[in-house]
């Protein structure tokens, strides 16, 4: 209403790779080597979440608030996947830290299941992996897996109600989405491209985002993604002679 914009954080470091809360009250980021996070009204200070040694990603936050999805790259492992508990002592637990590299990592809206990318088949593709904490709340439990792309794919988004997945085919930046049914038993449906593409995500970054009904998306697209103008010019015969 102002006509202007209003800064969010005033730190000296970079401060990146936003997340909101499920209530949309708090966000989560990057600032240099930690994790914080802030009040979205701006009205306090940033809270440190994850010092770390490390440059973490924040990922996705679950819906009833409770653990926030994260991705650290690591010396020896390279990337890897951490969930960090948003309430008691908030210490750091492993979800997928294997000898491959796994990112991007989005809890399904129910929370049972978690989206993310592997390139452990030689190559970048979309997985799904069931949730389930132990009972002392210390540990992922091992669950089932299953491959969803077909393709080098990147950035897994679920749609509100958790029965499409979407994700980017990197090879040409096509948006695809794919049917998810996870009763009686997690089975995937239907893949469709639709009828648009973006810029190519990184790993670690996103150039899109979809509502929660899956009916609208917000896209960044590059010149190049765009349809050229047509200039026509009118009697340029006459333009010759001149």
């Amino acid at each position: 209403s102002r006509g202007t914009s209003t800064r969010f954080t005033f730190g000296s470091t970079t401060d990146s790779a936003p997340v909101w809360s499920p209530d949309g009250k708090r966000i989560v980021f990057r600032s240099g080597n930690d994790l914080y996070q802030k009040l979205a009204s701006g009205v306090k200070d940033a809270e440190l979440l994850l010092k770390s040694s490390t440059v973490p990603y924040p990922d996705s936050w679950s819906r009833d608030g409770r653990f926030l999805l994260y991705d650290v790259r690591d010396p020896k492992t390279s990337w890897d996947i951490w969930l960090l508990p948003m309430e008691g002592d908030k210490k750091p637990i492993p979800f997928l830290v294997t000898e491959f590299n796994e990112a991007a990592a989005r809890f399904s809206p129910d929370g049972r299941w978690v989206a993310y990318l592997s390139d452990e088949s030689g190559h970048v593709e979309i997985y799904v992996r069931s949730f389930a904490m132990n009972s002392a709340r210390t540990a992922v439990e091992a669950g089932g897996k299953w491959q969803v792309s077909n393709g080098v794919s990147l950035d897994p988004r679920w749609r509100g109600d958790g029965r499409e997945l979407y994700y980017t085919a990197a090879q040409n930046g096509q948006l695809m989405a794919v049917e998810i049914a996870t009763t009686p038993e997690f089975r995937l449906g239907k893949l469709q491209p639709f009828g648009f593409t973006t810029e190519r995500a990184s790993p670690s970054g996103s150039f899109w985002d979809n509502t929660a009904d899956g009916r609208r998306f917000l896209v960044a697209a590059s010149k190049n993604n765009r349809p050229e103008p047509y200039t026509v010019i009118l009697n340029w015969q006459e333009g010759l002679r001149k």
